[in-house]
């Protein structure tokens, strides 16, 4: 018996669990960027930089010096995919994430916004808004929006 395997092209996103459970998944942000007609925003990835503030310095004698000031701004991304609607249309996402952006970055909103990572959470602000590549194959667009915070709460 022989079997064909055809190379095709395919993506699969899930939105919702068939069962009912919802669009609940390991991270989420709040507010939450709201869903266009026929397109969604998908959050794939929180990268999180945790820093201290150091200077590091060696003596004349060869002596290892490490001065510690502090905790710095850590780095908050949300990297995410959105999904534009059915093939050949352009959907409203893109204007639903750029609205968002504007909305709640600290020069207009002045205050933090909830990022959850699971059992982790944090308050962040939000200081950039970064359009990747498009693919029009698939109709989606990559985003990341940048954020600084000072504060990890579990």
């Amino acid at each position: 018996m022989s079997v064909a395997i055809q190379n095709c092209k395919g993506i699969v996103h899930v939105i919702a669990d068939p069962q009912g459970g919802g669009t609940g998944g390991f991270y989420s942000l709040d507010p939450p960027i709201p869903d266009g007609a026929g397109s969604k925003a998908l959050i794939l990835g929180v990268p999180l930089g945790l820093q201290e503030i150091v200077q590091p310095s060696v003596t004349l004698d060869d002596k290892r010096i490490l001065y510690v000031f502090g905790t710095a701004w850590n780095e908050v991304s949300v990297a995410g995919v959105l999904l534009l609607g059915e093939a050949r249309t352009r959907g409203d996402q893109l204007t639903k994430l750029i609205n968002w952006y504007e909305q709640n970055r600290v020069s207009k909103k002045r205050a933090a916004v909830r990022v959850s990572l699971g059992t982790t959470g944090l308050s962040a602000y939000v200081v950039g808004l970064r359009l990747d590549q498009a693919d029009p194959v698939f109709n989606k667009q990559m985003f990341s929006i940048h954020m600084l915070t000072a504060e990890i709460n579990s």
